[in-house]
């Protein structure tokens, strides 16, 4: 999975700021280990109740644990 560059410098100029190149990068690279981290724990939740399917609880429940 690869995070597109040009969302995450839309989010960091959101800021009002001028953004480099690098940073943009080191953000999109932060936001794609986080959102893993977020699936890998939304997924180890559905699985300890016997579920295939990930629920928005599950999402919700990993994104409180994870942050």
């Amino acid at each position: 999975m690869q995070i597109p560059l040009a969302t995450a410098e839309k989010i960091l100029k959101r800021s009002n700021m001028r953004v480099s190149k690098a940073a943009v990068e080191e953000f999109a690279q932060l936001l794609e280990e986080i959102t893993f981290d977020i699936a890998s724990e939304a997924i180890a939740i559905a699985k300890s109740k016997n579920r295939k399917t990930v629920k928005m609880e599950d999402a919700c429940r990993a994104k409180r644990k994870v942050l």
